[in-house]
């Protein structure tokens, strides 16, 4: 029986992780930062060296992403798509101090149960940004 629910969990792992990389954002999103400009993160980019997919909110409304370090800086730069509004904007984060360990997610606030992205390093909390919708 154990054997077995560690199997089925590795299925699940790995359906989860193939369902990651062959995500598509919409095709046209609008940079809410600046209307009527497309955002710089859509349809397949998740799937090229532009941006990846990091998380997607509990009511599958956002999904938050990230673009790729680069060689000067190691550390990422986040976004928030709002998948019903076709919008999407940037997390307001200056990047760390490029040591390539902040990690960012969705988390429900315990006050308010609203929608944050939590951005950590480590065990320190840098930001959390509330999520508005309708943006």
């Amino acid at each position: 029986m154990f054997k077995m629910i560690i199997s089925l969990s590795a299925i699940v792992l790995s359906l989860t992780a193939f369902a990651a990389s062959a995500a598509q954002l919409p095709e046209h999103l609008m940079d809410k930062d600046n209307p009527g400009e497309p955002y710089w993160c859509q349809g397949d980019d998740i799937n090229s060296s532009v941006c990846s997919l990091t998380a997607v909110s509990d009511d599958h409304k956002f999904a938050l992403i990230q673009d790729w370090p680069g060689t000067a800086c190691a550390d990422n730069n986040f976004g928030v798509i709002d998948l019903v509004h076709q919008t999407g904007i940037n997390v307001p984060y200056d990047g760390g101090d490029c040591q390539g360990d902040v990690k960012a997610g969705f988390v429900r606030g315990v006050k308010d149960n609203g929608l944050y992205v939590k951005i950590v390093r480590g065990s320190k909390t840098l930001l959390m940004n509330k999520v508005k919708t309708g943006y």
